[in-house]
């Protein structure tokens, strides 16, 4: 496998591992990303879901040999959360009610609150020559 996509995918498992303790911080009312970051590191140091982005973290100085620096991981992490607040709220509001969601219901309640996606292009054709 490429190594640049390993180390995407490794990023985006990391900011999937602080979505959650990042929601529980915006939640408490922690807004601006760095208050959201230290209330979430806090609260959740001792987690399974900061613990697994942290090693995570430290595996990826085998990707790449600069890893990105925490702090923007942590800054892509709330611009995440703040951008789809509605669709976690809502997906929340469901869970209290109904604590167990299959993936299609999840889907179901939040892509209402989410951006539509991008139409995709066909590729141009070009005439073959005769």
């Amino acid at each position: 496998m490429d190594r640049c996509l390993e180390r995407d995918d490794a990023i985006r498992e990391i900011v999937a591992c602080l979505a959650g303790p990042f929601a529980e911080s915006a939640f408490e009312g922690y807004l601006d990303p760095r208050d959201m970051a230290m209330n979430a590191s806090d609260g959740n140091e001792g987690s399974s879901d900061y613990a697994d982005a942290k090693r995570i973290y430290g595996e990826l100085r085998f990707l790449m040999p600069r890893r990105p620096d925490w702090g923007r991981i942590e800054d892509r992490t709330a611009r995440l959360v703040l951008d789809h607040w509605s669709a976690i709220e809502a997906l929340a509001a469901h869970l209290l009610v109904k604590h167990d969601l299959q993936f299609d219901e999840a889907l179901t309640i939040v892509a209402p609150h989410l951006p539509p996606m991008p139409a995709a292009t066909p590729p141009e054709r070009h005439p073959q020559p005769a």
